[in-house]
């Protein structure tokens, strides 16, 4: 760590004096590290050379932040403080959520910025300086907690950072408020409050789902449940009479709905439906204002309502699936939209019958 301090500052002491000898100034055309090399070696390899190396040096501190910022979120992620699918690795063993995430911020400030760094440079400045007096109050807290040997010196060092970095910080955002700091400013406390929210809802889920002794012993592993299945049909096909069949194994109470717009076609199902021979219920409902869903919702709600504690209503939605991405792009919209009403319902279990159709 100290070799690295030194090395960095005898570079910045060597540019900063070889800029002022080759009065080199920052210019919206050529930086500064290109007129010190221009002014040195001319327009010779050693030029081009200081060139690729800065833009190198450049992309691998644009990819500290994809490696950082996805491990950043995963400690935030496991303390609960956001979402925990940032805490998820994907295929490569990477946490791919956290680098999609940074990538889309990324777009929006060099499309919101017009790709300016000297419009980018204020939330950079506020941010950096902002993360160190973070990081140096919370090592002077480290140090009042651990009181290891020499903790007092220590903690003094990293109080006069802190100090440093924090007037900074004032002094950057106040002279640069105006040019882009007041979004670093505005969007931190919003986002920190958004985390104590996430955290909080996090804390509230476990505690509602936290077991307690007298839930083990108020609970009945072992009992029974009169099943009552209801299963609905936009019309009869091999995937509606498979998921029938599951049905009545579960429950000789199946219950078949459908809801129509088009009269024909429930005329048509009911024909069907009475040359299957089948003892189970078909209820046939007509909806004149072109919903389907939402009649249908109603129905199961009604059933489901007047149930008793002993019984257990099932929702058993056919499904049928296709290996094509895009033919399941194309399918299974309504069941969507149909299990997500009906999950709200706390005395209604909703059930996926998949009929797998092979279609290449």
């Amino acid at each position: 760590m100290i070799l690295l301090s030194v090395i960095i500052f005898v570079i910045f002491t060597g540019s900063c004096i070889v800029a002022r000898i080759t009065l080199a100034v920052p210019n919206e055309n050529i930086t500064v590290i290109a007129q010190i090399a221009l002014s040195l070696f001319g327009k010779s390899f050693m030029f081009y050379l200081i060139q690729v190396s800065t833009a190198i040096i450049l992309l691998m501190a644009c990819n500290t932040a994809f490696t950082g910022f996805p491990m950043l979120m995963y400690v935030i992620g496991k303390d609960g403080f956001v979402p925990r699918q940032f805490t998820l690795r994907g295929k490569r063993l990477s946490f791919s959520i956290g680098i999609m995430v940074l990538s889309a911020i990324a777009i929006l400030l060099v499309c919101g910025f017009k790709a300016d760094v000297h419009n980018l440079l204020p939330l950079y400045s506020v941010g950096v300086f902002l993360s160190f007096t973070l990081a140096q109050g919370g090592m002077i807290l480290h140090w009042n907690r651990t009181k290891d040997k020499g903790w007092r010196i220590r903690a003094s060092i990293n109080a006069l950072g802190a100090l440093a970095t924090l007037l900074t910080t004032v002094i950057v955002g106040y002279e640069k408020f105006l040019e882009g700091a007041w979004i670093v400013l505005i969007l931190i406390p919003i986002l920190v409050s958004i985390m104590v929210s996430i955290k909080k809802h996090y804390d509230q889920v476990a505690d509602k789902l936290r077991i307690t002794k007298e839930d083990i012993n108020k609970i009945n592993l072992g009992k029974q449940f009169k099943h009552i299945c209801i299963i609905p049909i936009a019309s009869l096909n091999k995937a509606t009479l498979e998921a029938l069949q599951y049905a009545r194994s579960v429950s000789p109470d199946v219950i078949a709905l459908n809801v129509s717009t088009d009269k024909e076609a429930m005329e048509k199902l009911q024909t069907k439906w009475s040359e299957l021979g089948t003892d189970i219920l078909l209820v046939t409902k007509y909806s004149p204002y072109r919903q389907v869903i939402a009649p249908l919702i109603e129905y199961t709600k009604v059933i489901a309502n007047a149930s008793t504690e002993d019984e257990k209503v099932t929702v058993i939605l056919p499904q049928f699936m296709i290996e094509s991405k895009f033919g399941n792009i194309l399918h299974n919209h309504t069941g969507f939209f149909i299990r997500e009403s009906l999950l709200k319902n706390k005395n209604i279990i909703v059930s996926t019958f998949p009929y797998h159709l092979d279609i290449e």
